[in-house]
């Protein structure tokens, strides 16, 4: 559940009326759901009561990117409404990840990805604390220098973030263990069930010592700051990371309103059945100590009400989309994420994207086939080169015509299977080329790593963008191109996503491990008509642009009150 993940150039030294913990919210939003690595460096006080804020996004590039930095309060009527209708609640934020990392050299990295730009959003409108993992020797080390709870130097409001403290050991058998690959690998159904996993006494050492210890300790720290804060604890978990939490916290908070957001597939109830039934037991009925599980699409919620049923043997009602649990109802309920869309569009008519459309203009193909993504496996990345050489091969005609320009960010090169796959799609690339090109024509241009404002200048210009993932969360990118495409495109767009389920009626809709259907809607993007193409890209837009991520923060905050907050916490 991922945007454009590269770096971008800009500098901009700003001074704001604010004490040391402030920060920027979603006038940077697009930076985020597009993956810019983000510095900030803090300043001494230069007057009483501001301080000085370094933001520098960098790439291979030193050309600065953005011209200004637009300075407002962000969210003022988004907040307003949170506010109002949830007038005596304190909210706490859980994830992984905190919204920055120190940067070895001094000063912060804002994190990257679709789902630090929504917390970030949502942190900010709900006046959240934010609870987070120590990740790394930066953060253990500013830890032990100052503590575990300060103000976040990447949000705009008074928030303040608090971290759990897991040993290096925990974390990784937590994190490279666990959560990555096993439970991402169960939800997006990439194991090799013939050969892989082998569930051996390193995967439930991992399990019992590194994702429970975690998921306990931040547990604990949740319930800490929870007793801190003047209103009812409304506490907001999110990701696979963390499905213990909402149990954990129950127990020691019986008054608290606990969602947690999965933003991850989530799958058959026989597919979680990979896993042996400790931790499936455990992973379901952590989430079960929740009021609300929160998800995707609306497919996420009827697998999980099975799962509930056929693997916990509990009481299911389809229609409320509800469980029965000691005596607690527990609703499940779709809450597709989107992005900022007045944030991402000033990003996409910037300067710097500008400067890289004219750069497009002067070797742009006839027709530009465009993809975006992390080299994760799910991402399916090979197979949508192999439909591509499908489609020079079924239509000689088009060699010399079409380029297709791929955008990849190598993702988790710690872990041998994801260097592997890069090593393929490098390897599928090049033999691609080597068998269909000619002089002064490349069948595939591969970026890897490489500016945003080139991949921004590719989505405004594409003809054809190809989304063909195994199985996704939701995808941001196929939002991201049906916003800010000028050039009625048409996305091609796997069944197993997410965004498939809003954008249905307006993309071409293909089997991901299916090459020759994806090779033919290729063909198909590329020959329809004119009228079909502007009737579909102006159909995907509009969708985006109604249910934004303004959409997404209060369809929450509504089910929050109707179903879970008791009547002294609601408005009116």
């Amino acid at each position: 559940m991922h945007g454009i993940a590269f770096a971008v150039d800009v500098a901009k030294r700003i001074t704001l009326n604010k004490p040391l913990g402030v920060a920027f919210g979603p006038a940077f939003a697009p930076a985020v759901t597009l993956g810019l690595s983000v510095a900030v460096t803090l300043g001494q006080p230069t007057t009483e009561g501001q301080s000085e804020l370094m933001l520098a996004m960098t790439s291979s590039s030193d050309t600065p990117f953005l011209e200004s930095v637009e300075r407002r309060r962000p969210g003022t009527s988004l907040r307003g409404y949170v506010t109002r209708t949830l007038p005596h609640s304190s909210a706490i934020v859980v994830a992984n990840r905190a919204p920055h990392e120190p940067r070895p050299e001094g000063g912060f990295t804002r994190g990257a990805g679709g789902v630090i730009t929504a917390l970030l959003t949502l942190a900010e409108v709900a006046g959240a604390d934010w609870v987070a993992c120590a990740r790394t020797d930066g953060e253990r080390a500013l830890i032990e220098e100052h503590g575990t709870t300060w103000n976040a130097p990447l949000i705009r409001t008074e928030t303040r973030l608090h971290y759990a403290t897991p040993t290096p050991e925990q974390y990784e058998q937590y994190y490279s263990v666990i959560s990555n690959p096993v439970l991402w690998f169960v939800q997006h159904y990439l194991w090799d069930l013939a050969n892989q996993p082998v569930i051996n006494g390193r995967i439930h050492r991992a399990w019992n010592n590194g994702y429970v210890e975690v998921n306990k300790q931040m547990a604990r720290k949740v319930v800490e700051v929870a007793r801190g804060l003047p209103g009812r604890p409304l506490v907001m978990v999110h990701d696979y990371q963390l499905y213990l939490v909402p149990k954990l916290v129950r127990e020691q908070l019986q008054g608290a309103i606990i969602q947690h957001f999965v933003h991850i597939p989530w799958p058959t109830p026989q597919y979680w059945k990979v896993l042996p039934r400790e931790m499936r037991d455990a992973i379901l009925h952590g989430l079960l100590g929740c009021d609300i599980v929160g998800f995707q699409t609306s497919l996420d919620v009827r697998n999980f009400l099975m799962t509930c049923e056929e693997n916990a043997g509990l009481a299911v009602d389809e229609r409320e989309k509800a469980v029965l649990v000691d005596g607690r109802v527990v609703y499940a309920r779709a809450y597709p994420i989107s992005i900022d869309v007045a944030s991402t569009t000033r990003l996409a008519y910037s300067h710097g994207v500008m400067v890289e459309e004219r750069k497009l203009r002067d070797w742009r193909p006839e027709h530009l086939i465009v993809r975006i993504d992390r080299t994760d496996p799910s991402k399916n990345i090979v197979r949508g080169f192999l439909a591509y050489e499908k489609l020079l091969a079924h239509h000689p005609e088009l060699k010399g015509r079409v380029q297709f320009w791929a955008f990849l960010q190598p993702s988790r090169q710690d872990v041998a299977v994801y260097r592997n796959y890069v090593r393929k799609v490098r390897q599928t690339v090049q033999r691609i080329n080597a068998q269909y090109g000619a002089q002064g024509w490349q069948p595939i241009r591969l970026e890897l790593g490489e500016s945003v404002r080139k991949a921004m200048a590719a989505m405004r210009n594409f003809d054809v963008l190809v989304v063909n993932s195994v199985y996704d969360g939701l995808n941001l990118v196929a939002k991201e191109g049906a916003l800010i495409n000028r050039s009625d495109g048409v996305i091609v767009l796997s069944e197993n996503v997410g965004a498939h389920e809003e954008l249905q009626p307006h993309i071409l809709s293909v089997n991901p491990f299916d090459i020759e259907a994806t090779a033919n809607a290729m063909h198909q993007a590329i020959v329809m008509g004119i009228d079909e193409k502007r009737r579909r890209n102006e159909g995907a837009r509009d969708v985006v642009r109604t249910s934004d991520i303004a959409r997404w923060i209060t369809r929450q905050v509504q089910d929050i009150r109707d179903l879970a907050a008791a009547p002294g916490l609601r408005a009116g």
